[in-house]
This record gives structure tokens, C-alpha cells and sequence, in this order.
């Protein structure tokens, strides 16, 4: 990979998110994707998400992007990507837009990491704490998950493997792993053994369809220590370490209204990033945000925008060894001005993003 990544995430577009797109969710009481088709109904619902699929990213975001100098885009796909008939729900493909998102991105000369972002079951989110309903990760024990998900990822990569605009793809977005406690308690979670097979396994099948030169992606789960001597031979080629980098929650989210917070904040980052580096593999930051504890109630808004202004310019310093990078997120509806890409960074001068 000759460029560095400069790049944000497409989340909300083919996922529903509430916190992207409020008016998707707005007066259903759903607050997943699976609630809103339930609470709207399977017609209603998919002619809402398709007018959703045609407005939300248009080409003009990627013509917006590219300007502003992000060269890359992460983009979460469903696993019903192709489309899904079952019993109780029903989703239309979401391909063709996906076909789109390759075709504007490679007329602007950026690139697309495409992301398996939900599998049959859950893989639950190791971004989300363990009492939100995200972190249920009953995937590995589904009777048909792991088939479905190793298809898709096999159509995915016959389907794109050889553009020019896929920089590669991601086996899984987030998945929470099962890891040891003490000497005899194991975390909820996906067990390391299924997930180590599952990627090699998968790689193996988009391999086929992939030149060397595109990226295999997999998720640290939270714990690049874990991953040492992993896809170590060589018939393993261009295989990267993703790590999700936050700061707004959680045991070691830091105050970053004061200088050692965010020095604090950054030294963590440099930590995670040696240490999955020490694993032998290249490292990308799949997610970030400027989202981060602000712990004085006095401060202005003013204010509050000069500290993530600080915090953002000393998080791109800290990936400084990594191989790039994805902003969370592109676009919300509300302009939320931490995870909003076009407010986040709209003040950072060009070089800085470089």
C-alpha cells in the first residue's frame, strides 16, 4: 500500500443507526434494525431504506471528500448485502449501491475498504459496553452464521476483487472476543479459536478472487496482545491489524481538559499501536471520533470547541505508526460535532489531515 489512509467511515448507510439518522427511527420506538422492521413492517421498511440507500451518500459526498483530501472510505455492509428472503423479514440488496460507492470512489480516486459489519446471530460490538443490547455475540453458537458469512465475504471479493477502488476488505467489524480472567474464568464472547479459524478460513476464500496487493483486514476485538504469531506464514500476504481507537467511555476514558489528559489520551493510542505492531502486523485505525470526557460542566461551547480541536491534531499525531486511518463518522443528520466528520475536521487546516 504505497499511500498513506486518510479516510472516514460510511456508517448509517446500509446499517440504520439512531444516532446517525434519527428520522429512519423517528416515533417507531425502534432503536436497532431489526426493531424498525418489525415495528414498520417489511414493505414500509424497505421502501424507507431504499429512498434512505439514494439520498443519504450521493456522489457528491465523494466529490466533497476528495477535496477536502481524505483518500480512502471504510464502508460497513450488512451481511444481507445481497439481499435476504426469510420467514419473519425480509431485506432488499443493498449491491447495486454498493457497486455505486466503487465507481465514485475510483472517478475521485480514493479507494473503498469494504467491512463486514453484522453477521446472522450478533458478534456483538467490542466498541459497546457489555450491558447495551450490541455486545450479545451469539454468531459462533448460530447453525448457519459462519456459512453465511463466509459466502458473503467469497461474493463480495468475486464481485470486486479486481477494481481499482477496492482497497480491501474487512472480515469483521468489531467482534467481542472471549478472553481468560484469572485461571479459570473466561468473558462472554466469541472464543478466540472460532474467530482465529473463521479468518483464516476466510481469507483463504477472498484470496481467490483478490490480488496480493489488496488488504485483508481483521479486528483486534480490543486486545492486540492476543494476536502474536496469527496468518505468520508466508502464503499470508498484506494481512492488517484494525484498532478501534475511543476515548469517550469506559475505565480509561480520560478528562482532556487538561494537558495530561490528553497527553494521557495519546500515550495509550502510541501503546496500542506498539503493541499491535509487535504482533507483526500493519496497523489501521477503523474507527475514531473526538468524542472525548470533558469533565467541567462550565465549559463553553466555544470552549469545548478548542479542546477537541487540541485532542483531534494530537490523536492524528499518535497514529503516526500506523498505516492510516478512518474518522467515525462521514455525515449525521444532526451534525453531532464530535463524530461528524464535515465539523470535526472542517478546522483543520489540509496539511494536517496529510
Amino acid at each position: 500500500m504505497a499511500e498513506r489512509i486518510r479516510g472516514v467511515n460510511l456508517s448509517g448507510w446500509f446499517i440504520p443507526e439512531p444516532w446517525v439518522t434519527p428520522s429512519l427511527f423517528a416515533a417507531t420506538g425502534a432503536s436497532n434494525e431489526v426493531e424498525l422492521q418489525q415495528a414498520l413492517g417489511s414493505a414500509v421498511y424497505n421502501e424507507r431504506l431504499r429512498q434512505h440507500y439514494e439520498t443519504f451518500i450521493t456522489e457528491f459526498d465523494f466529490s466533497r471528500m476528495s477535496a477536502i483530501g481524505f483518500n480512502s472510505v471504510r464502508l460497513p455492509v450488512p451481511w444481507y448485502v445481497f439481499g435476504s428472503q426469510g420467514d419473519s423479514l425480509a431485506y432488499i440488496p443493498v449491491v447495486d449501491y454498493v457497486d455505486r460507492a466503487i465507481e465514485w470512489a475510483e472517478k475521485y480516486h480514493m479507494t473503498v475498504l469494504l467491512d463486514l459489519a453484522t453477521v446472522p446471530g450478533g458478534q456483538g460490538d467490542s466498541n459497546e459496553s457489555a450491558t447495551t443490547p450490541e455486545s450479545a455475540a451469539d454468531w459462533h453458537s448460530s447453525t448457519n452464521g459462519r456459512a453465511v458469512a463466509l459466502d458473503v465475504l467469497d461474493r463480495l471479493a468475486e464481485r470486486y476483487g479486481s477494481r481499482e477502488g477496492l482497497l480491501g476488505i474487512e472480515l469483521l467489524d468489531s467482534p467481542i472476543m472471549s478472553v481468560r480472567r484469572g485461571l479459570f474464568n473466561m468473558t462472554e464472547g466469541i472464543p478466540s479459536h472460532y474467530l482465529r479459524n473463521f479468518y483464516r478460513d476466510a481469507y483463504e476464500l477472498i484470496r481467490a478472487h483478490m490480488d496480493d496487493d489488496k488488504l485483508v483486514v481483521f479486528s483486534a476485538s480490543g486486545h492486540p496482545e492476543l494476536w502474536k504469531r496469527f496468518m505468520s506464514g508466508d502464503k499470508y500476504q498484506n494481512v492488517y491489524m484494525d484498532l478501534h481507537l475511543y476515548h469517550y467511555r469506559d475505565d480509561r476514558a480520560i478528562d482532556i481538559t487538561s494537558p495530561q489528559g490528553i497527553s494521557q489520551a495519546v500515550a495509550r493510542n502510541r501503546s496500542l499501536i506498539k503493541t499491535a505492531r509487535s504482533c507483526g502486523f500493519p496497523v489501521l485505525i477503523g474507527e475514531w471520533s473526538a468524542a472525548a470526557v470533558l469533565s467541567s460542566s462550565t465549559v463553553t461551547p466555544e470552549g469545548r470547541d478548542a479542546y477537541e480541536r487540541v485532542f483531534i491534531s494530537s490523536e492524528l499525531a499518535s497514529f503516526a505508526d500506523a498505516a492510516g486511518w478512518y474518522f467515525q463518522t462521514w455525515k449525521t443528520e444532526k451534525r453531532i460535532p464530535a463524530w461528524d466528520a464535515r465539523v470535526a475536521l472542517a478546522p483543520l487546516e489540509r496539511a494536517m489531515i496529510d
